[in-house]
């Protein structure tokens, strides 16, 4: 069995021993780009990327690949233009583990060495190409590393192995210290495992590093962690049973139809308590599911609490056999993952929610995540046939909420892709039936997208009332990922108006409340760069140094390529070729035009 390491001092192992590794820093930035690419890449594209100052960079990439076959050995094949890696099933890759299932394949031996940089301690001499793909492979590696361990986290403890998931969260937090949920999953952990002192001293530790390196108190996530579970409230005139749970999971589920988040909560509360009372594993599972749906869509919660609901009701739907809700489990920690920009972790949960067997608005719903994933990443034709099929499929269904969500995600693709005649058709239909279902949770989304599109076409007063109404449903709501949408749009109008001053403010009122969706942030900080280019250069170096790092972390293409630009056109040296070469691959007419203000194309 052959094993890959990349991430940390890249090596080879033959059934457990140390091989030899590859000749040159080249080959294994090679394997590297090979093993970590999304789709393979061409052999132009890797000769430029790797060998751009070769006499021959074709025959270069030839004699890397010939050295990269001597040292996989005679299992493994480098295949094709594209070129394919080909391994025997049983070889093991590191980086493969942040897109594995959650299950018993993943041994906490093999995940608790994740951590370190990808070709940590190597120097590639490459050109600034490869330096930038280089930084952006490394920070979504980080935070892939950091979401699996997390995932794995969050499994272990649900499944009854309190000491195995503090182990692993602990690890998480070596990665990133600063990390509340990890925190709070520590000690989640630890209490769990009636390890009462060791929790008090990781909330101890937790409050010092909070204080001491970012004056910020013990975050909420970990306070809430660190008191007992309470005893379900009191409620004497209705007894404790199946039908009491399944009354309170009803009445929680009608709360949520009409918008009442606050009065759902309580209901649905109340169902996990009563259901976990009477031990009834299906009964709960539906309840945990539902509540942490309503916390997530309703009032915009996010973390280790709805995570933790949603792993439990996933280990009780399973024991349970009911392949519709652990199908929706998958379906929302995809969805949470989507949010947070971690690719590899939404593909291994949409993958696992595949294999059950569900009904067509459970299809639906899940390709409008996968749609959701692939748009951020910039795979649009992926992006567009997968919510196609969704609102056709929610559509057959009677799901007209998950249709209309659906169809704002492909009016937000068009949008992108600089095509608002397509837009708007599309996100008129999604409008007027969330106005005639009465959503207006998700109704300052589809509102953001609809001015967008009227400001492309230069309707300034559609503009205006859409944004105006948005922004009071969204701020209203407390939703910081609807508010940053807003904010953008905001800031695009007011600098059609001619105010550059009001669009930055914009631009810095949408980023103040720090929102989780790390998508719509990329997207606002973009609109900032353009909108301050002009008028403070320096602010606009700043936006566009945060771009980079916040789109390269997350995995978002096409915002690493409009840092890239916003850099070039602020004078960056190097910045420009590095764009196009980042570009390889994206489908979008918008970001060509936008690549030829600092005079190239996609590579």
């Amino acid at each position: 069995m052959l094993t890959i390491r990349l991430i940390g001092p890249p090596s080879l192992e033959r059934d457990g021993s140390p091989a030899p590794p590859p000749r040159g820093a080249k080959s294994w930035a090679l394997l590297a780009v090979l093993l970590t690419a999304e789709v393979p890449p061409s052999r132009r594209r890797l000769a430029s990327l790797l060998f751009p100052e070769a006499d021959d960079p074709l025959a270069a990439l030839r004699w890397n690949l010939s050295v990269l076959r001597g040292a996989l050995g005679p299992s493994a094949a480098l295949l094709g233009d594209p070129v394919t890696v080909e391994l025997a099933p049983d070889d093991r890759v590191d980086v493969a583990l942040l897109r594995a299932p959650l299950g018993e394949a993943l041994h906490d031996d093999e995940l608790l060495r994740l951590g370190g940089q990808l070709l940590e301690g190597l120097t590639v001499q490459a050109g600034p190409a490869f330096d930038s793909w280089l930084l952006v492979t490394r920070l979504a590696v980080q935070a892939g590393c950091r979401a699996v361990l997390h995932d794995a986290g969050l499994h272990r403890l649900s499944t009854g192995r309190p000491h195995a998931a503090a182990a692993l969260a602990a690890r998480a937090l070596e990665l990133d210290p600063h990390s509340a949920d990890d925190h709070a999953l520590v000690v989640r952990a630890l209490l769990s495992a009636g390890e009462t002192r060791a929790a008090a001293g990781q909330v101890d530790r937790c409050r010092r590093i909070f204080r001491d390196d970012l004056g910020a108190d013990l975050p909420d996530v970990v306070l809430r962690a660190s008191r007992r579970r309470p005893p379900p409230p009191d409620a004497p005139s209705v007894a404790v049973s199946a039908v009491s749970a399944a009354s309170y999971l009803e009445a929680g589920r009608a709360s949520l139809g009409v918008g009442a988040v606050d009065v759902a909560e309580q209901q649905l509360r109340r169902a996990v308590e009563m259901a976990r009372l009477v031990g009834d594993a299906d009964l709960s599972a539906r309840a945990l599911v539902t509540r942490a749906g309503g916390l997530i869509h309703g009032s915009g919660a996010r973390g280790v609490d709805v995570a933790a609901m949603l792993h439990e009701g996933l280990a009780l739907a399973r024991h349970a056999d009911n392949t519709e809700v652990a199908a929706a489990v998958c379906r929302e920690l995809a969805f949470l993952g989507v949010q947070l920009g971690h690719r590899a972790r939404v593909d291994a949960w949409l993958d696992e929610a595949g294999r059950f067997d569900v009904g067509e608005e459970e299809q639906a719903r899940a390709l409008g995540i996968r749609g959701m994933s692939r748009s951020d990443a910039a795979a649009y034709p992926e992006a567009l046939d997968a919510l196609e099929a969704s609102v056709r499929l929610a559509t057959g269904a009677g799901a007209d909420r998950q249709a209309a969500w659906s169809m704002t995600m492909v009016g937000r693709v068009h949008l992108v892709r600089g095509d608002p005649g397509a837009a708007i058709p599309v996100l008129d239909t999604a409008l007027r039936v969330l106005e005639d279902t009465g959503w207006l949770a998700f109704l300052p989304w589809a509102d953001a997208w609809r001015a967008e599109a009227a400001l492309d076409v230069g309707d300034l007063d559609t503009a205006s009332g859409l944004l105006d109404r948005a922004w009071v449903l969204a701020t209203e709501a407390g939703d910081h990922c609807w508010m940053a949408t807003v904010a953008r749009g905001q800031a695009r109008l007011e600098s059609a108006r001619g105010d550059r001053d009001r669009a930055v403010g914009w631009v810095r009122t949408g980023l103040r409340p720090s929102p989780w969706y790390v998508w719509p942030v990329a997207h606002l900080l973009d609109a900032g760069c353009a909108v301050a280019l002009a008028a403070d250069p320096t602010l606009a170096r700043e936006w566009a140094q945060d771009l980079h790092r916040v789109a390269a972390g997350a995995g978002l293409r096409e915002h690493v390529v409009r840092a890239l630009v916003w850099r070039s056109r602020l004078g960056d040296p190097g910045a420009a070729e590095s764009a196009r070469l980042a570009a390889h691959g994206i489908d979008n007419p918008a970001l060509d035009a936008l690549l030829l203000t600092v005079g190239g194309r996609r590579g």
